[in-house]
């Protein structure tokens, strides 16, 4: 069995994201709708050793148990008791503090790679429930594609792939952490509230329109930064047929259905100096990178 495995961990977005209740451990209780997109990093895992190390291309990248790719591995080889060993090398393109799940991804991907490497073949539902343990998006992230997702990232209700469009991410120069962003949300005394329903609806029947319609973030509050809300302005003004914030920010991203539109929004965002991304839709989380092994 080769012992290397290289894949790619795709981004997601939010179509919907509203704050349900609270938990007595303090964890909030989601209802979302989440997609993800072409936007990847690629993590390679190699079973070796007998210890678990990380290596990265990204300075600030901690590379020991603060990082949720470090932590999946542990919870791995505790949940199936294979012998701990294993090297993370992560080249990173998604960025992070923008709601899109870069951390979460990498982390789904160490859970896929060694239950190839290690030859349990778990499948999904095992790895999304060792995954539960380790950040709330890696049970999404694992199987990925267009789902709905409640509880704290637990409960999963695949939905058929959203209407077929092109998605420009754009993320203003502001971070947002995520604790900090549901402390504000927890003040807050009335905030915008997304009807998900209607947003999976939406998805079911396969109407771009109506999805457009039916975006919304529960987060998305005035007391974020409001470059978050100018950035969502902006790609309305360049032709977006509706914005809206991924997570708990910072990242914005705006649904095309015209290509010629959305790559010319991309060089004109690009141009005044915003990071943004051209993407699609995919129907995974997790797959082989290029080259496979």
């Amino acid at each position: 069995m080769d012992k290397t495995l290289r894949l790619r961990a795709y981004a997601k977005i939010n179509l919907a994201l509203d704050i349900v209740g609270r938990r007595e451990d303090g964890y909030h209780l989601m209802d979302m709708v989440m997609q993800s997109v072409s936007l990847f990093d690629e993590v390679a895992v190699e079973r070796t050793g007998d210890s678990i190390t990380l290596a990265g291309d990204e300075t600030a990248m901690p590379l020991d148990g603060r990082n949720i790719a470090h932590r999946a591995a542990a919870a791995f080889f505790a949940a199936t008791g294979q012998p701990v060993g294993c090297r993370i090398e992560i080249e990173k393109h998604v960025p992070s503090q923008a709601g899109l799940g870069g951390g979460s991804g990498d982390g789904a991907a160490v859970l896929v790679a060694l239950d190839t490497l290690c030859g349990t073949h778990l499948g999904v539902e095992a790895l999304r429930r060792i995954g539960a343990g380790v950040g709330a998006d890696i049970p999404f992230m694992v199987g990925g594609g267009t789902a709905r997702v409640g509880g704290i990232g637990e409960q999963i209700e695949q939905l058929p792939a959203m209407p077929a469009c092109y998605i420009l991410i754009a993320k203003p120069q502001v971070d947002v952490p995520t604790g900090s962003a549901f402390a504000a949300f927890d003040a807050a005394r009335d905030p915008q509230r997304p009807d998900t329903g209607r947003c999976a609806a939406a998805v079911r029947r396969g109407s771009y329109q109506q999805l457009c319609r039916s975006l919304g973030n529960a987060m998305a509050g005035d007391w974020l930064p409001p470059a978050i809300e100018e950035t969502r302005r902006r790609l309305l003004y360049l032709g977006a047929d509706a914005a809206c914030m991924t997570g708990s920010g910072a990242a914005v991203f705006g649904l095309f259905e015209r290509r010629g539109l959305a790559q010319l929004a991309l060089r004109q965002l690009c141009d005044a100096g915003v990071r943004s991304w051209l993407c699609r839709p995919v129907a995974q989380g997790v797959e082989p990178a290029a080259g496979g092994r």
